[in-house]
């Protein structure tokens, strides 16, 4: 049995990758897909096809949605999903299989076991624009956790808590309010679009910080502004002169 993972964010592609090997041992994993981009090159290619496609619905490039409208896949398709209880319903009213995130093993069990019983439909082009319309209609939903990198394992971390990420050296780090720093493998450009603008907000090309975090910010030179975060007060942010006045109003509310 050969299972493919459609999956942009690489923790979550190990995770659900380590929970179906430790349910079915004996499945062999596909090279994982990134994107609608890479997706689209490998069905329109004469590469080996999967048995079972296990397929987040945000990707890096857009909703994997457009996989579907652009090539003819009669593949079971079991999908992942962040969206909330109201776009879920549109999966339940069209019998379209899902795991929401984050995902458990007791879920991704019984999706293997309806699979198994041949009971995970093919999804039609039809069922797709059904579900689309439904998760359009919804208020987007932004990222509420995320994963975070140790030396020995992967934490789950609340973005609330996160008092801002940062970047250097092509690395993005998450520095939490209880002043732990950990690596995560999301780029800015992606926390950016997934957090919420009304918590987060992207100073430079260095940081993203939380208002709540937010402490002082001070008169730099030439209309840019330093500004310091609790229990980081060391740390001199530079917000550049044209960001400064929606900065200042961001904060504020």
């Amino acid at each position: 049995m050969k299972v493919l993972i459609i999956e942009d964010e690489v923790p979550a592609q190990r995770y659900l990758k380590k929970v179906i090997q430790e349910i079915r041992p004996e499945w062999e994993f596909l090279f994982p897909l990134q994107s609608i981009e890479e997706s689209l090159e490998f069905f329109e290619g004469k590469e080996t096809k999967p048995d079972v496609i296990f397929m987040d619905i945000q990707l890096t490039d857009g909703l994997s949605f457009e996989i579907l409208e652009s090539t003819d896949i009669d593949i079971p398709i079991i999908f992942v999903t962040a969206y909330d209880e109201y776009a879920l319903r549109a999966f339940q009213v069209n019998s379209i299989d899902y795991l929401l995130k984050p995902v458990e093993e007791k879920w991704v069990q019984k999706a293997i076991q309806k699979f198994e019983n041949q009971n995970t439909s093919v999804v039609s082009k039809q069922e797709i624009k059904n579900i689309q319309k439904h998760v359009s209609e919804q208020t987007k939903a932004y990222r509420k956790r995320i994963w975070g990198n140790t030396a020995v394992s992967m934490e789950a971390l609340n973005v609330k808590d996160i008092a801002c990420f940062h970047s250097q050296n092509k690395t993005t780090f998450a520095h939490t309010d209880q002043q732990v720093t950990i690596t995560i493998d999301y780029t800015l450009d992606k926390l950016e679009y997934e957090l919420d603008p009304t918590l987060f907000f992207r100073v430079n090309r260095q940081y993203i910080v939380n208002v709540n975090a937010v402490k002082s910010i001070e008169p730099f030179y030439n209309g840019k502004w330093v500004l310091r975060l609790k229990d980081m007060e060391e740390e001199e942010i530079v917000i550049p002169k044209e960001k400064a006045p929606k900065f200042k109003k961001w904060v504020v509310g």
